[in-house]
């Protein structure tokens, strides 16, 4: 019998180990020269294109690309780590550079392929006809759907000439000039000046006022959750204050990434931009304009929410420096290894199954978990291969909110390993499903530690916060969705920065109604979201995963250990399923507005519960 491996938790930081993927610049530099030497293949996989080929054939020439895909995403997957732990790498963004060269090369040589499985016309092949493109696809099962969906995608596919300009021009401009923004606000410096007044003695009401320069953007923004106000306050003036100093910057690179956004969704005939990103995530338009309009309809429990943390504050009404306030005084810290134990023992009253992929990241040394200089900001699970674990990235400071992000990104590598049982292609689940187990994975961490809370005024505090992060997670993601789709057209026509921004602010105004008065630093606000300018559109994954992730976990509450299986079957699906189906197959409707509202159900419960303990 193998004995199995105890996991041990320790305070220090841990940092990734990436042998699993690649062990060394120079393996890095052989595995690029011999997959360029691969797409030698394509001529002769050209040559054996027929529809009436045989399903054996058909199987090698998938098997075949499928391995120069994961041999390319290890190359991408080493580099990009090595940049999130160093900004500055330089030797990563060399390899970075020859990768997008030898990317080129691989659209180059393969694009006829894609082309042909589309059932397009391709000069000298014959044209790959219904009947034998399901032959050929029901051939390999597991990637039937995958081969579909590339199908269903001949109508938004240009001429083989076509694609190869636009792969050129994405390479050498919108990729380029969002590196450009992420480098210009890495070197911000933030001037955190706060005034306070004197509360006692002589000098009572007299101003005091105290400057310190901060040089990370996620120290600054931990004070926007300050018992002080005029911390808040600072924190948000400081941030703010170098964006709208690059205003003009900041907008002509939006102005050209929204552009071509919209150019190249026209050109490829979607009825609109957000479209683009629906058709990619395999969720039809009305299914997202559903999601939106009950999100933006349900906005008002979050007034609701805004006026009673007002009161608890003391305040007649919040200002948005304030809406992340804490409503108690809290300075509890926690420790790495009690953060873990706390993630790691929920998990395993789940599932030890999903508990045990949970620890295999750590064991594997794929978890980097704590700030340092030059590395980036937030939380991320990147998935690289099958048969490579996915690494995290967190920022652990020893905040209660530290642990539901470790919760969070161990719940997205769970998802990846149960999807591992998929080709690499079909693998990955669509944005939207993506933060179905991170999401739960929180409400799981989150509903134990209420469990074990004592008095009533830890429980409020919980409650307040999480509704809070229910708010940040589903209303603001929502409200950046109808501000892009907005921006997208206004700036094809043609705008100015100051009507951009008003829109903006218009915008956040009807988000918060009469519940919280937007101050006007937050008219230049879209310029510090990464999301709307690195990913269009990518925003809806997170309120669609969160509301998704509620129905689920209500299910859970009410089934108990029999939603286990069906929860499993949705994370093993990866990218191998059309979302509604598999997600109708254990009786949820994404379709229908009755489901999207009955999403917030848990959220109106601990409404409920705030305004009883408040009487």
């Amino acid at each position: 019998m193998v004995k199995k491996k105890t996991t041990k938790f320790q305070n220090q930081p841990l940092q990734w180990n990436l042998n699993d993927i690649l062990k060394s610049e120079k393996e890095f530099n052989t595995l690029l020269k011999q997959s360029e030497q691969r797409m030698n293949s394509f001529v002769l996989i050209r040559k054996k294109l027929d529809p009436k080929m045989s399903d054996k054939e058909f199987k090698k020439i998938v098997l075949f690309l499928e391995k120069l895909k994961e041999d390319l995403s290890r190359l991408s997957a080493y580099s990009s780590l090595l940049i999130s732990v160093n900004i500055k790498d330089q030797k990563a963004r060399l390899q970075q550079s020859k990768l997008d060269i030898l990317s080129v090369k691989l659209s180059d040589e393969s694009r006829f392929l894609g082309h042909w499985l589309k059932g397009l016309s391709i000069k000298n092949l014959k044209r790959l006809d219904d009947k034998n493109a399901n032959r050929l696809f029901r051939s390999i099962p597991k990637m039937t759907h995958y081969f579909q969906r590339m199908r269903s995608g001949a109508k938004y596919t240009l001429r083989e000439c076509e694609e190869a300009i636009i792969h050129r021009k994405d390479i050498t401009g919108v990729e380029v000039i969002n590196e450009l923004y992420d480098l210009i606000v890495n070197d911000f410096e933030y001037k955190f000046i706060v005034k306070s007044k004197i509360k006692s003695g002589k000098n009572k009401g007299k101003i005091v006022k105290t400057e310190k320069v901060i040089k990370s953007q996620s120290e600054l923004t931990s004070h926007v959750r300050s018992t002080k106000p005029e911390e808040r306050k600072a924190a948000y003036q400081a941030l703010f204050q170098p964006y709208e100093k690059n205003i003009d910057k900041f907008f002509q690179i939006y102005s050209a990434i929204a552009k071509d956004w919209k150019m190249e969704s026209e050109l490829r005939k979607y009825k609109s931009s957000i479209s683009v990103r629906n058709f990619a995530n395999n969720i039809p338009d009305e299914v997202i304009e559903v999601l939106l309009k009950v999100c933006t309809d349900k906005s008002k429990i979050y007034h609701q929410y805004f006026n009673l943390k007002a009161k608890m504050l003391g305040m007649k009404k919040l200002k948005r420096y304030d809406i992340y306030a804490p409503v108690t005084n809290s300075k509890e810290k926690i420790s790495f290894k009690e953060a873990q134990k706390i993630v790691f023992d929920t998990f395993q009253e789940f599932s030890p199954d999903f508990a045990d992929k949970a620890k295999q990241v750590i064991d594997k040394k794929h978890l980097d978990s704590h700030p340092k200089k030059n590395k980036r900001n937030g939380a991320f699970c990147m998935s690289i291969i099958p048969s490579v674990h996915p690494y995290v990235l967190t920022n652990f400071n020893g905040k209660m909110r530290d642990v539901s992000t470790l919760a969070h990104e161990l719940g997205h590598a769970v998802h990846d390993i149960y999807a591992s049982n998929n080709f690499h292609s079909a693998s990955h689940a669509p944005l939207p499903l993506c933060e179905t187990a991170s999401t739960f994975a929180e409400m799981i961490v989150f509903e134990k530690l209420l469990s074990k809370v004592k008095s009533k005024k830890e429980k409020v505090a919980m409650l307040m916060d999480k509704v809070g992060d229910s708010y940040a997670t589903i209303i603001r993601q929502n409200y950046f969705i109808k501000f892009e789709m907005i921006a997208h057209e206004m700036l094809s026509k043609g705008i100015t920065e100051q009507q951009l921004s008003d829109r903006y602010i218009e915008l956040l105004k009807e988000q918060f109604g009469d519940s919280v008065n937007v101050n006007e630093e937050f008219r230049h606000e879209w310029s510090y979201i990464p999301h709307i300018h690195h990913s269009p559109f990518y925003c809806y994954a997170y309120n669609f995963g969160e509301l998704l992730s509620l129905a689920l976990f209500a299910k859970y509450k009410k089934e108990g250990k029999e939603f286990i299986p069906k929860f499993v079957k949705i994370l093993s699906a990866g990218g191998s399923q059309d979302p509604i189906k598999l997600l109708a197959s254990i009786n949820v409707d994404i379709t229908s507005e009755k489901f999207w509202k009955g999403g917030f159900e848990i959220v109106e419960g601990w409404m409920k519960e705030l305004t009883k303990d408040q009487s």
